[in-house]
C-alpha cells in the first residue's frame, strides 16, 4: 500500500527589521527626545527657616520606559536620566543613597550613581554629622550643581560644625547655599566650592580657614 509522504514547505524567510524611527534621527533630535521624556524641572522644595519635616514632594512626570526599548537607548538615554536631573544626597550617607524626590525609591546601582552630576543635600546644623571632610569632597568635587540647604531647630543653636566638609569643597560648576545661614556665610560658602583646588584664605568673622 503506498504512504503519501508530505512535501516539506520551503522555508519561510526571514522578516527583515524595520529601521525604528526614533534611532533613525541625527543625535542631536534624539537627545531633546530623551530630555522631554527623562528630565524634569520640578524644583525640589526647601523647609521653611526651622521646618525640620522635609516637605511634601510633588510626583515626577517621567518617562523612563524608554530605556527598556532597546540597547541603544539605555545606552543613549541612561546618562540623561541621572546626569541632567538633580538628585537628593542622603543627610547622613550623602551619595551612597540618593533619589530624586521620595527617600523610599532610591538609586540602588552604583553605577548609575556615579552618572550624577547635580546633587541637593540637607544639613542640619544642631546635629552631628556621620561623615567627615574628606568624604564631602571626595563626593561633590567637580560637581555640575551643588545645593546645600541648611537648617536647625531655631536660630542660634548649633554652630557651623556640620558644614566644614563643604567649605573644602572646589570644581562645582554652579553652588547654592540656601536656608537658616546669614547671608554674607552662604555666599562666601558658594564661592568656596565654585572656587579652584588650592584656593585658600582666612575668613577670621565666621572663624573659618578657607
Amino acid at each position: 500500500m503506498a504512504t503519501d509522504r508530505l512535501t516539506p514547505l520551503p522555508p519561510t524567510p526571514p522578516i527583515p527589521p524595520t529601521p525604528s524611527p526614533l534611532l533613525s534621527l541625527p543625535a542631536e533630535l534624539r537627545n531633546q527626545i530623551y530630555r522631554l521624556l527623562l528630565t524634569h524641572t520640578t524644583p525640589i522644595l526647601t523647609r521653611n527657616t526651622y521646618q525640620l519635616a522635609p516637605p511634601t514632594p510633588t510626583p515626577l512626570l517621567l518617562s523612563p520606559n524608554i530605556l527598556l526599548a532597546c540597547k541603544r537607548t539605555h545606552a543613549e538615554g541612561l546618562s540623561i536620566l541621572y546626569g541632567e536631573n538633580t538628585f537628593q544626597a542622603h543627610p547622613s550617607y550623602l551619595t551612597a543613597l540618593l533619589f530624586a524626590l521620595d527617600p523610599a525609591r532610591s538609586v540602588s546601582s552604583a553605577l548609575c550613581r556615579e552618572l550624577v552630576r547635580r546633587f541637593h543635600v540637607r544639613v542640619r546644623l544642631d546635629c552631628d554629622t556621620f561623615y567627615s571632610r574628606e568624604d564631602v569632597k571626595r563626593v561633590f568635587d567637580g560637581a555640575d550643581e551643588l545645593c546645600v540647604e541648611v537648617f536647625r531647630a531655631s536660630w542660634g543653636v548649633g554652630g557651623l560644625e556640620a558644614l566644614e566638609g563643604y567649605r573644602g569643597v572646589r570644581g562645582v560648576r554652579r553652588a547654592r547655599v540656601c536656608g537658616s545661614l546669614e547671608e554674607g556665610t552662604a555666599r562666601w560658602l558658594e564661592g568656596c566650592m565654585q572656587g579652584d583646588e588650592g584656593e585658600d584664605g582666612v575668613d577670621e568673622e565666621r572663624g573659618w580657614v578657607r
